[in-house]
């Protein structure tokens, strides 16, 4: 290792001879990933569609219990683009744990947070990170390549909800980077990669080459084989219609579904396929739209039940927040969170969730009636 280098061919023709360096402590590769996490190298996970990252936390603490303390902290938490989770423990290659304990310290992360890690926390988490709850959105929307409009509002609040399904279903990437990875570390990277069909394991080696005119970072993925990440690749996107909501669901609700998107549809409000469920808009005299509800199918981000998802944001240059929560938790029973509610649909509450649907159209119909109005920003409201 020590007699490594790489060669540098000046602008005057000299050739300059780089060594390989050490890592003075496993802090300083620590603080590297956190400035710099593209160094994990996502051109090499996935040449097709590199990881882009986010950085949610340094030294993550996970719990081993829903009401305990937590137990480990992994060196860094990010999210990807495709929102996955993704744990990074550093280690030098001159630490013995390197070789076998850090094997269960990672799958004892994994296996818990799982269980422990709610997508609200980490998105709590993350805001700290950022500094706002609007830094936040603005980063995830550069991350999604969302236009950080009012519509991107949708596609943040569904990321976030993909990161809690990611989370349940255990679409996880564990990490493990060093200066230099040990024969047997790698073998059991391998090993679990090819063999743990949900987690993607792997590991990033990032070396140091320092001379006298320069410094250079090297990462280089290990562990990573083609039939691996085809079989971990996200599924290309693709949109649910109504006929699909409607046929996912059970069939004491298909006919109040086919009722209410034809309904919208001849109030003039568009029906808009999506990549889980449909969103009902309504179209604004700029050609913009305003989202009204969301419908899913059962089984969209694990839910057994379908669902009608309200997030206030959008309705806010219409309606506030308050009047809104206040109309439809006195309509039906939604579930509150944060600055949306949900409504889980069964037997019992269809004519409740009707009532909830004909106070949103009164709001579209409004919309439809309303000057477009030049918005740059959405307030957010969190209500109780």
């Amino acid at each position: 290792m020590g007699d490594d280098a790489i060669y540098m061919l000046a602008s005057d023709g000299k050739l300059e001879r780089v060594p390989l360096q050490t890592w003075d402590s496993e802090m300083v590769l620590q603080k590297l990933i956190e400035d710099y996490p593209a160094l994990l190298a996502g051109e090499q996970i996935d040449p097709d569609d590199p990881p882009r990252w986010l950085l949610v936390k340094k030294e993550a603490g996970i719990p081993d219990g829903t009401t305990s303390s937590d137990r480990w902290s992994a060196d860094h938490l990010l999210l990807d683009q495709n929102a996955r989770p993704t744990i990074v423990e550093v280690k030098r290659s001159s630490d013995t744990r390197i070789r076998r304990e850090v094997v269960g310290q990672m799958l004892d992360y994994a296996a818990n947070a799982t269980v422990y890690w709610p997508a609200d926390r980490i998105r709590s988490l993350a805001t700290v990170t950022c500094g706002s709850p609007e830094s936040l959105d603005e980063k995830i929307c550069d991350l999604i390549g969302a236009d950080n409009s009012e519509e991107s509002l949708v596609e943040v609040e569904n990321y976030w909800r993909k990161v809690e399904a990611n989370l349940r279903s255990g679409e996880l990437r564990l990490l493990f980077v060093a200066d230099e990875l040990p024969r047997e570390l790698r073998r059991i990277i391998e090993f679990l990669n090819e063999h743990m069909p949900r987690i993607e394991v792997l590991g990033v080696e990032v070396r140091e080459f320092a001379g006298a005119n320069m410094r250079a970072l090297v990462p280089r993925v290990i562990g990573q084989t083609e039939r691996a990440r085809q079989d971990k690749a996200p599924q290309p996107t693709r949109k649910t219609n109504t006929a699909e909501v409607i046929e996912k669901s059970p069939d004491w609700c298909r006919a109040f579904l086919q009722e209410w998107f034809d309904n919208a549809t001849k109030e003039g409000f568009r029906v808009i396929p999506g990549t889980k469920g449909v969103s009902i808009r309504v179209p604004q005299k700029d050609g913009k739209f305003v989202t009204l509800v969301q419908v899913y199918p059962p089984g969209a981000f694990g839910y057994a039940e379908p669902h009608l998802y309200v997030c206030f944001p959008y309705l806010a240059p219409f309606e506030t927040s308050e009047v809104v929560s206040q109309a439809l938790l006195k309509a039906a029973p939604f579930k509150v969170e944060k600055d949306q509610v949900k409504l889980f649909l069964d037997p019992t509450n269809l004519r409740a969730a009707g009532a909830a649907l004909r106070y949103l159209w009164e709001i579209g119909r409004k919309i439809l009636t309303t000057p477009a109005m030049a918005q740059k920003t959405t307030p957010k409201t969190s209500i109780g």
